[in-house]
């Protein structure tokens, strides 16, 4: 379900996310829940910018994306290091 090429988009798409909300909260002196809702949308736009640039659209993948962008770009879950770990592992 999760490979390496997956969890690689996750963490770009993450830096991406990342820098544009940083960008977005600073500009509108946004934080707290505020920022969550900013980083929240700026996450399901690039998400499916991104979903959508590929046919036959991929909905499952999106929901993925979305949800690992998020926890990733909000610093809540280390996905990118602990996933490609775990890949690593696997692979030797």
């Amino acid at each position: 379900m999760f490979t390496s090429q997956l969890i690689g988009e996750i963490v770009a798409l993450s830096v991406i996310v990342l820098a544009i909300t940083q960008a977005v909260k600073k500009w509108a002196k946004a934080d707290g829940s505020a920022a969550f809702i900013i980083s929240a949308v700026l996450t399901v736009l690039v998400v499916l910018w991104k979903t959508l640039s590929v046919e036959p659209y991929d909905w499952s993948k999106f929901i993925i994306l979305t949800v690992g962008v998020f926890l990733q770009a909000n610093g809540i879950y280390q996905f990118g290091s602990y996933a490609i770990g775990k890949m690593a592992k696997k692979e030797e």
